[in-house]
């Protein structure tokens, strides 16, 4: 094999080298912070990790080499990517601009990746596969190895990176990544991101094996987008939307997004029937369906999606103003990410997330369902998902300050410039002892518990406050000794205190799973306090 020898070049060489094609293949005047640095970096044949904001231009890195070193020695760049759609938009987007790209998925011929890895007039600049094709494909596996023998792998780029930190749970392929260091240990790999803690850093450096890598970041800060907080209110959170959509983004381009598949669906019609053009995007689309969803939202045929969290990945719309979350996000992280998907032109976006404490248990639910070998999966989990409770109960902090926190980052509060909700207004916080009610509360739940009736944390907050229902009156709870404890508290109030009790264990919660195959939640006094009575 010939070995990849260290051609280490100055910026202002790899400028007059790289300069041409920035202008003549991507139609850009002026290469962005750090693109340049990464491109000298790994011309050298050195490993680099790349963190860029999302829009800043992360593709050009290791796209412009590839297009050079193809047609000067015939090589190839492999980019790993995680989703088919942002393989085959990425893949459009480059040959629409002359570049000789190919993606390969499990519906490419055989004859096709045959003639892209051992025919030299055939091969691409680009080569682009998931983790899973390269695993699986042993025809994939013998061309990479023929290409490397012959000297003519440029390099591997792992692009979201941060799915090796959050997609590894549950995409197996993810943790086998560190076979491209094993199998190809002369080929250098960039990885890259918008997305990673310190410890992600870190994480991702050592399952991809890089050798001392060069690590570029920038500022993650998005100036342009406003985050707000907003307390969840069941019944009243859709109306909410709809007077956000219509007041402030009738004409935009937005995303919300929702945890399951059947919410999706459900949101986008209230939306329809709204005068608003929504549609649902899921996984229980077929690829046709969803591939023809995203084309009509990206051509603004459809102004409004309403998706699944993995939804929007790399998208390339520049114009999408608002991203709504209706449910806890997994993590930080994928806050960041999600909400990255707004203002890509620069221009000010808005990004609202609903936020409510019992979002908290289904986080932890859907995420204890994986596993993924590591000492203790639940506890990271539950770690991630305290991040996310804590950066949304935070009321006095600029959310910038949190956010950018959590990613290394020190960022001055005055620098918000206004564009957070705690920022914006100021909050006056004002102390009030509820001892006595939170003791009413605790005994509320054990009243029921010693009467063998199982209720929820809401159907609480209702009874504790006497609201008159059918729901408070089914199975005789308005009978509940402690019914109306709490009516002089508003619902945000005793909401707080029914929250702050599960923070503090002094209520659990328990799952009860039903006949149909699903489960509810319920609440009960921890075990230890469950004989002491409250009065």
């Amino acid at each position: 094999m010939e070995g990849v020898k260290d051609q280490g070049i100055s910026l202002h060489e790899a400028y007059s080298k790289y300069s041409g094609l920035l202008s003549s293949v991507f139609r850009l005047k002026h290469f962005r912070e750090n693109q340049l640095e990464a491109i000298a970096e790994t011309t050298a044949g050195r490993d680099t990790f790349i963190l860029m904001p999302t829009g800043a231009g992360k593709s050009l890195c290791y796209q412009l080499p590839a297009i050079f070193e193809n047609e000067q020695e015939d090589a190839i760049t492999v980019v790993i990517s995680p989703l088919r759609s942002l393989i085959s938009d990425q893949v459009e987007a480059l040959v629409a601009k002359g570049v000789k790209a190919l993606g390969i998925t499990s519906e490419t011929d055989d004859r096709i990746i045959r003639k892209a890895l051992f025919r030299r007039e055939s091969r691409p600049a680009l080569l682009y596969f998931t983790p899973e094709k390269m695993q699986k494909s042993t025809l994939l596996h013998d061309g990479l190895v023929h290409l490397y023998r012959k000297g003519k792998l440029a390099r591997f780029a792992v692009d979201e990176a941060h799915c090796i930190v959050t997609w590894e749970e549950f995409r197996e392929a993810y943790r086998s990544l560190h076979t491209l260091r094993d199998d190809f240990p002369e080929v250098p790999i960039m990885a890259l991101t918008s997305t990673a803690s310190p410890e992600g850093v870190v994480h991702i450096c050592r399952r991809l094996k890089l050798r001392n890598p060069v690590v570029l970041r920038q500022s993650v800060n998005r100036a342009n987008l406003t985050y707000t907080v907003k307390a969840k209110r069941h019944g009243e959170m859709f109306a909410d939307i709809l007077k956000f959509i219509r007041k402030s983004h009738h004409r935009h381009s937005g995303i919300i997004y929702r945890i399951r598949r059947g919410q999706c669906e459900r949101l986008a019609r209230m939306l329809r029937s709204n005068g608003i053009k929504a549609v649902a995007y899921h996984a229980g689309m077929t690829p046709e369906e969803r591939e023809l969803v995203h084309s009509k939202w990206k051509t603004g045929v459809h102004r409004v999606i309403v998706a699944t969290t993995a939804f929007g990945m790399g998208i390339d719309k520049q114009n999408v103003r608002f991203v709504v979350h209706c449910d806890l996000p997994k993590s930080l992280e994928n806050f960041y990410q999600e909400t990255g998907r707004a203002g890509r032109d620069g221009k000010p976006a808005e990004c609202v997330l609903h936020y409510s404490f019992q979002d908290r248990k289904t986080i932890l639910d859907l995420e204890s369902s994986s596993q993924d070998g590591r000492a203790n999966p639940a506890l990271d989990n539950q770690k991630r998902v305290a991040k996310i409770v804590q950066y949304c109960e935070e009321k006095s902090i600029c959310r910038r300050v949190l956010l950018l926190q959590h990613f290394g980052e020190a960022f001055d509060q005055k620098d918000c410039g206004n564009r957070c909700d705690n920022c914006m207004h100021r909050a006056r916080f004002v102390s009030r002892d509820v001892s006595a009610e939170a003791r009413l509360a605790v005994s509320l739940v054990q009243a029921f518990k010693n009467g063998h009736q199982n209720i929820t944390v809401r159907q609480c907050v209702e009874l504790f406050r006497g609201r008159d229902t059918l729901n408070t009156r089914k199975n005789g709870r308005h009978r509940n000794l402690y019914y109306g404890a709490g009516a002089a508290l508003s619902h945000d109030l005793a909401t707080l205190i029914f929250d702050q009790l599960l923070k503090l264990d002094l209520l659990v919660e328990f799952k009860v799973h039903s006949n149909r195959g699903n489960y509810h939640h319920y609440v009960k006094v921890e075990a230890s306090l469950a004989d002491i009575i409250f009065y």
